[in-house]
């Protein structure tokens, strides 16, 4: 039995072990992920990681040239640590910072179209040249800046390409601090942009001068022509929005009635171009022009033609981050299907990795670039095994079926990294994309027909109707799951937790390979390390009180948050479910797993158990709390624990030494050197946040 038990389990490490090496990219994958992981959270220069790649790489040649058996592990060793430097080498170079020119003239050239904004036009610039006026000296450059215009007719007939001259500095890009706020800096230096400005219309001048021979400018105008053709269809409003997303990649003027129904419904992945659009064009080549694929000369061409057709795509789309991640990744897959062997569809997948890792190692970091192989890898590797539990014979059922297990797959392998990101859960994905994913298989050809029969209007208006019909049925069938109880779970977790989930389906998935012990007990593991992880944070936030203010423009708002979970809201003004401060308070209420806040202002008197507040006066949890009063002016006995907004200047020496004054109006504010270790200024560093 023991002997059995034995040889069983050495012939699953066998097997598991040769499906590894059919995947060597895979490794490859993990050691420069690692490389680029390391590189972010420690500061090495790129002359260390370079004569370490280069160390490694003659290594390599040297085994290679004496090579023995005995050598082999020395050899892989080797090779895992080549791609680990190359990681580390190319994180540094890609996000070394261009130099930030200050002062004089700049010539730049428009990359996006303008957008609408409430109060501005928002657009991004390419920096091409500096005039430094003092010195008459003229700078070649090549710096992206996100820039405000005035609102102006001239802005509006801006495209891309363009060119403009302006003399303003672009200033830092900065975040508000606020706490579980998106980290908008971070996310714009991935794009390698670290500064913007606002242009008012007397700063900026036009040239007659028109950039044409960037790829990224043809394709932005190339899309901006197509949107246009779509406008001048039949299409309604909310359509014509859904269909330029759904088709073109197009966001920037999407309603966020829109993306919050579609994201309720768990289906806004349809509304972002990503693997499943360019697999529908693949789909759409092989269902019209499979036949070429049956002679081995064939094979070739249709590969080429279908890389050629995906591309294209993608550069009508806008060649974005996004489309072109997904179209590379797919362009492996293509190349790996025609090659025919086991095992290909997971290397073609790390292969694409790997590819798009060394043109921006950042892309590690982008929660597109994980939800994309996650769900990928999901399909590929659960979607079968899941579709075998149950094997219907009716068509329309195994259809059916087959969108289930697809949507199931996709919806566990991305689970721990959408509500990370996102810290919702849309419970009933799997109806909503029943019909969607189906929808989608129809409006993208019928949006590109509608395209290419845009100037013959028989034909462009029957599509239009279609079209226009089907859209409206998905939205509304959409804002019906919205509507249902318990649509959206809000959940949050943590970077820990979300290491150990992933950990445990990691470890599942090789439990369901192999059916080997180790995995299981490595799950239990896992399991019991998630468990520790959780409680610990309950445990410190039962027995932790906390103040915040957030740092606002239009609005004062504190937040106070109790150990039992429950919180109050102290505001100026009354805040509305579309205030932008609403999203503040919202995020700290799910992250922290919080009760739904009581909302106070700063004029109203309150008292409970928690709270007693009157008059500027707040009395929190044996914590006392002025806000736009004068400390001097209270009883002796009472000694305030933080003073915020006082309204006198804070230039009274009987300021209470020691406490913490918060200012969140500038005008209150004046520097004064023995109170300058105390004063707390929001607006300049942030959020201001106290736990006991």
């Amino acid at each position: 039995m023991f002997r059995f038990s034995f040889e069983r389990e050495t012939l699953q490490t066998e097997i598991l072990d040769a499906t590894v090496q059919k995947i060597p990219f895979l490794r490859l994958t993990i050691a420069m992920a690692l490389g680029i992981i390391a590189a972010s959270q420690i500061q090495i220069h790129f002359g260390v990681s370079a004569i370490l790649l280069i160390i490694s790489f003659f290594s390599l040649l040297f085994l290679n040239k004496i090579y023995q058996y005995q050598y082999t592990i020395l050899f892989g060793i080797g090779v895992h640590l080549l791609f680990f430097f190359l990681g580390t080498l190319s994180f540094e170079l890609y996000n070394k910072k261009p130099l930030l020119y200050k002062n004089g003239e700049f010539l730049a050239t428009i990359l996006e179209s303008p957008q609408k904004k409430e109060n501005s036009y928002k657009s991004l610039l390419l920096l091409d040249t500096h005039l430094n006026s003092e010195h008459n000296e003229f700078s070649e450059i090549n710096e992206k800046v996100l820039v405000y215009f005035e609102t102006d007719s001239n802005v509006q007939r801006l495209t891309p390409g363009d060119e403009i001259v302006f003399s303003k500095t672009p200033q830092a890009i900065k975040n508000n601090g606020n706490p579980f706020e998106f980290d908008y800096k971070k996310y714009l230096e991935k794009r390698k942009i670290y500064r913007r400005l606002y242009l008012p219309s007397d700063r900026w001048q036009k040239t007659n001068q028109k950039k044409s021979y960037s790829l990224i400018i043809l394709a932005e105008r190339s899309r901006d022509k197509l949107l246009r053709k779509y406008r001048k269809q039949n299409l309604g409003e909310k359509e014509l929005e859904i269909l330029s997303a759904l088709t073109l990649g197009y966001k920037r003027e999407l309603d966020p009635e829109i993306k919050r129904v579609f994201s309720s419904a768990g289906a806004m992945h349809v509304l972002a171009v990503s693997g499943l659009h360019v697999g529908i064009i693949y789909w759409v080549l092989v269902s019209f022009l499979g036949f070429i694929k049956r002679k081995r000369a064939g094979q070739f061409t249709f590969v080429l033609f279908a890389l050629f057709c995906l591309w294209a795509y993608a550069f009508i789309t806008g060649l974005s981050p996004s489309v072109m991640r997904a179209t590379t990744m797919f362009s492996f897959i293509v190349i790996g299907d025609s090659i025919k062997r086991h095992g290909n569809i997971y290397n073609s997948l790390a292969a694409s990795a790997v590819f798009l890792l060394l043109i921006n190692p950042t892309n590690l970091f982008e929660v597109g670039f994980q939800l994309s192989y996650s769900a990928v890898f999901g399909i590929v590797f659960l979607q079968p095994k899941m579709s075998k539990i149950f094997t219907p014979n009716n068509k329309l059922l195994k259809y059916i079926w087959v969108l289930l297990t697809v949507s199931i797959a996709a919806q566990i392998s991305t689970f721990p990294i959408s509500v990370f990101y996102f810290s919702q859960f849309p419970t009933y994905f799997f109806i909503s994309n029943l019909f969607v994913i189906p929808a989608v298989f129809l409006l993208i050809p019928l949006g590109i027909l509608l395209l290419i029969f845009s100037a013959f209007p028989l034909i462009s208006n029957i599509l239009s109707v279609i079209i226009n019909s089907l859209v409206s049925l998905i939205y509304f069938l959409l804002k019906e799951i919205e509507s249902l109880p318990f649509a959206v779970q809000k959940i949050s977790i943590t970077q820990n937790e979300l290491v150990f989930i992933s950990l445990i389906l990691i470890f599942l998935s090789l439990l369901l390979k192999t059916h080997k012990i180790k995995y299981f007990k490595m799950t239990l593991v896992s399991i019991l390390c998630l468990t520790s992880v959780v409680l610990i944070k309950k445990i410190h936030s039962r027995n932790t009180n906390t103040l915040i203010i957030y740092n606002t423009t239009d609005n004062f708002i504190i937040h106070l948050l109790t150990s039992n979970k429950t919180n109050y809201v102290i505001s100026d003004k009354p805040i509305n479910n579309n205030d932008y401060e609403k999203n503040y308070i919202e995020n700290t209420i799910v992250k922290m797993n919080l009760n739904p806040a009581q909302f106070l202002q700063t004029k109203d008197s309150f008292l409970n158990s928690d709270l007693f507040m009157k008059k500027g006066i707040v009395l929190f949890k044996e914590k006392l709390i002025l806000i736009n009063r004068e400390p001097h002016k209270l009883p002796d006995n009472l000694h305030p624990d933080f003073i915020i907004n006082p309204q006198i200047l804070l230039n009274d020496k009987s300021m209470p030494p020691n406490t913490p004054v918060i200012i969140t109006n500038q005008r209150v504010y004046r520097k004064n050197n023995h109170l300058t270790n105390q004063i707390f200024n929001v607006s300049n560093q942030g959020a201001y946040q106290k736990n006991w």
